[in-house]
């Protein structure tokens, strides 16, 4: 009798605590460390307050589900954040919840709602959810309810924070100049230039289109527009994508960040929050299939876990960003620059010895420090200022004599190649074998295009390889000369 009294007292008393114990006042009331949960969830459309018709969405009906709720494994989910809080009364909650769709379903059955159209935030973006079901939404990778409906804020148990549409959306590639195509309106033929390139999403393209969450304004875009004109020939969105128009012409910098994946290193977040550092790990962090396979399908990671946000938005001055990135509309800025400081080669083996700084890596910044004024914006410039700064006084002057000695020799090989350009003028003129005239001229073009690389990248940045590179330009400026006076 005894035994049985201890069963049915055990099972009695086990049964009252399973059923205190799943109760959401028991969660949010003897739980403190749930405080900040607790009361986001009051907050909420799940507690009865705020809903329509009174129900309420307890923490086990989201959390456990249906079949999860009542178990033992649910009790030990919950010792599990308990155990952690005898360890370190300070600690994060230690486990990243996962919220099973069924458990969504109990309540938001999809077809009530998958195809309906929604106001998404104080932007009033359309959105459906019937697009993000199945294994079309995310590259062929299945996602869930709390792939994006997430706790981010104290305030909220949890939403749909805009980065998580941004980071699908709009991971883009950066609109350059060398990305850009050059297209022709056939009726006028007028060049315009277009950055539909092959980065992995395309600005307005795909699932970057604007018009999948942006109602297009049809209003034409012009102030001063007068309706009561009969010639008034108006501007709108629609006009401009018939007439080939990129967006980028006004929507260029709408888009900040690049969702890159952060790997991690011995300071840093990325893979390394979660796993151990190795070789192997890292090789495979770019699979995308792979990465997504384990972390989205599989519910261990939030996205931004990994990658690092997507911004947009309008930026308060459209034209700073431009003026202030340079390689926008300046391509490869300061190459030959860099040619001669390396000692690069021009043509093939025409290689020349670096800079003698090079060899301490020495940049640029080292030499620019005084700065002048051009094209009405102060630029920093090399001065002998700079060489005594590091060698000595007597170094002072050793900048202007290089520039000087490049002068000269620059000058001395323009002469020759007007000589060989006058020389190929006469044998045009006096009916010379049209192969040799072809020959000579892709001899003074090579010519030029050596002198070019002193002249613009500025002999001074390796003056020994500069002079180098005159005296190739010299030769094949002769070479010409003597095969258009011998005639081939």
């Amino acid at each position: 009798m005894v035994i049985v009294a201890v069963i049915v007292l055990g099972g009695a008393g086990y049964g009252g605590m399973e059923v205190y114990t799943s109760q959401s006042s028991f969660c949010g009331g003897s739980c403190h460390i749930m405080d900040e949960q607790d009361q986001a969830w009051k907050n909420s459309k799940h507690h009865a307050s705020n809903s329509k018709d009174g129900t309420q969405a307890e923490c086990v009906d989201c959390h456990f589900g249906p079949d999860g709720k009542n178990t033992f494994k649910a009790k030990m989910e919950g010792l599990r954040h308990l155990a952690a809080y005898l360890y370190d009364r300070n600690a994060p909650l230690p486990i990243r919840p996962v919220i099973k769709d069924e458990n969504c379903e109990q309540c938001h059955a999809k077809e009530t709602f998958q195809a309906k159209e929604i106001q998404f935030s104080a932007k009033k973006v359309r959105f459906k959810h019937e697009v993000h079901f199945g294994d079309k939404a995310l590259e062929g990778q299945k996602i869930a309810c709390d792939t994006c409906h997430f706790k981010t804020t104290a305030e909220k148990h949890f939403e749909v924070p805009e980065d998580i549409c941004f980071l699908c959306h709009l991971k883009l590639d950066k609109p350059t100049l060398d990305k850009a195509a050059v297209t022709v309106t056939p009726a006028e033929g007028i060049k315009r230039i277009s950055f539909k390139t092959e980065p992995r999403v395309s600005f307005n393209e795909g699932a970057s289109k604007c018009s999948i969450c942006h109602t297009i304004p049809t209003k034409p875009l012009q102030a001063q527009l007068s309706e009561d004109d009969p010639n008034a020939n108006p501007i709108t969105h629609q006009t401009l994508q018939e007439r080939g128009v990129p967006c980028e012409s006004c929507h260029f910098d709408v888009v900040k960040g690049d969702g890159h994946v952060e790997t991690g290193n011995v300071v840093s977040n990325g893979c390394l929050t979660c796993h151990n550092r190795s070789k192997e790990l890292l090789a495979k962090a770019h699979d995308r299939t792979l990465m997504h396979d384990k972390h989205v399908e599989a519910r261990t990671a939030d996205c931004f876990d990994c990658h690092r946000t997507v911004e947009h938005k309008n930026q308060p001055d459209h034209y700073d960003f431009v003026r202030k990135d340079c390689e926008l509309c300046h391509q490869d800025q300061h190459k030959f620059q860099k040619l001669l400081l390396t000692g690069a080669p021009v043509f093939e083996g025409s290689k020349g010895a670096p800079q003698l700084m090079d060899r301490v890596n020495t940049n640029c910044m080292a030499c620019h420090v005084k700065k002048k004024m051009s094209g009405g914006h102060p630029v920093r410039t090399g001065s002998g200022e700079a060489c005594v700064g590091c060698h000595t006084k007597n170094h002072n002057k050793m900048l202007e004599n290089w520039g000087l000695s490049v002068e000269q020799n620059l000058k001395d090989v323009t002469e020759v190649a007007d000589e060989a350009q006058q020389a190929l003028m006469t044998a045009v003129d006096g009916g010379v074998d049209p192969k040799v005239v072809v020959d000579a001229k892709g001899l003074i073009a090579r010519g030029r295009e050596l002198v070019d690389v002193v002249r613009i990248g500025n002999g001074v940045h390796n003056k020994k390889y500069a002079i180098k590179i005159i005296d190739d330009a010299f030769g094949y400026f002769e070479e010409a000369i003597d095969l258009l006076n011998s005639g081939g």
